[in-house]
């Protein structure tokens, strides 16, 4: 097993960035990860104002994987979410979209799968990753930032199991990945989950001709997810919506009105997150429905 280690992180998906460690087709790589405030806070009451912000949203790589070219697809199953024991957490006035008064960072310990919050109250978690994505074509994009490379995508179904699909712009593709969440609502909206270290096991195949499959695209175990990024949500919206419906004229001998009445029907547009720079939304349509022809 290839492991990167959580020292060889970036701030920023971009082109020209040197590869840390380099895979073959189907290999299986370890990214270790640090969380997303690089490990600064260390108990509860860390003053917000200490926080060097340079550090924000580290991602562990870039892997170079072998044979993947521009116009590819690399498909990521991620097979293993390992948590630290620990996780941090800050609301804060201006952050997110309530009204907080002051800074409140927190750390909360995680025992037998459930997170120890305040008031007797115990959290199932439900591990994920945060911000995963390969190197834009040209632009140098911050990895707070989502968008058609991937990048922070902050969906909560991107756990083990599920397989995210991501577009090659550049060779080797350049994959990276951080951010890890225990736990995290659909919003994310008080700017932050329960902000893990851990270790991301996946598995990387690069797919050729696949032009059918619309990226960033997620398969999980019941559902076929299409992803938007975009500053409005109005916009957001209706992009994820309109890549679903144009996957299921693709995938399904459904006409372009079936489709559509079938997604008004059985689809779900979900706001996956509204804090980062560009909104994220997201469109689920469960697999099998439509006697789909996808090849996974």
């Amino acid at each position: 097993m290839i492991n990167i280690k959580k020292e060889q992180i970036h701030f920023a998906f971009n082109p020209a960035e040197t590869p840390v460690a380099y895979a073959d087709n189907g290999d299986i790589v370890k990214f270790c990860c640090q969380d997303c405030y690089c490990e600064q806070i260390l108990s509860d009451g860390f003053n917000f104002n200490k926080m060097n912000m340079q550090r924000n949203n580290p991602a562990t790589g870039p892997l170079y994987v072998r044979g993947a070219e521009p116009g590819d697809v690399l498909r990521v199953e991620i097979k293993a979410i390992d948590l630290a024991a620990e996780g941090s957490m800050c609301a804060r006035t201006g952050a997110g979209i309530y009204e907080i008064d002051g800074c409140h960072c927190r750390r909360f310990s995680i025992e037998n799968d459930l997170i120890v919050f305040d008031n007797e109250i115990r959290i199932p978690i439900r591990p994920m990753i945060g911000v995963i994505g390969t190197a834009p074509k040209k632009d140098i994009i911050s990895t707070q930032t989502p968008g058609e490379h991937g990048g922070n995508l902050d969906i909560n179904d991107l756990g083990v199991d599920a397989v995210l699909y991501l577009p090659v712009n550049v060779p080797g593709a350049l994959l990276s990945m951080g951010d890890i969440h225990a736990v995290q609502g659909d919003g994310e909206t008080v700017i932050c989950a329960l902000e893990m270290s851990g270790e991301v096991t996946v598995k990387v195949n690069v797919l050729k001709n696949r032009q059918d499959i619309p990226t960033p695209f997620i398969i999980t175990d019941s559902h076929y997810i299409t992803t938007a990024a975009d500053p409005s949500l109005d916009n957001c919206s209706v992009i994820a919506a309109q890549k679903m419906h144009r996957f299921l004229q693709q995938h399904s001998n459904l006409t372009d009105a079936q489709s559509g009445l079938l997604l008004s029907l059985a689809g779900n547009l979900r706001i996956s997150q509204i804090v980062n720079p560009a909104k994220g939304c997201i469109m689920e349509f469960p697999i099998g429905l439509a006697k789909e022809k996808f090849e996974k």
